[in-house]
């Protein structure tokens, strides 16, 4: 199978667009720490995004920890 490199850029709780790099095949579930030592978990995707963030792909929030 393919692996891609993109940017994903998921919406965070507060809407600010939180971007993280992956080499991760779409699927894969990536956490991210949050501040306050808390994190999320994301599924990536390979659903292109456009307008400002033309050149970056989605990624689903599955949960918090």
């Amino acid at each position: 199978m393919k692996r891609i490199t993109r940017w994903y850029t998921p919406l965070t709780t507060e809407a600010r667009a939180k971007r993280f790099a992956s080499s991760e095949q779409p699927g894969t579930v990536v956490t991210v720490p949050q501040p306050g030592g808390r994190a999320e978990r994301f599924r990536l995707t390979d659903m292109p995004l456009y307008g400002p963030h033309r050149g970056t792909f989605a990624a689903d929030r599955i949960d918090y920890l």
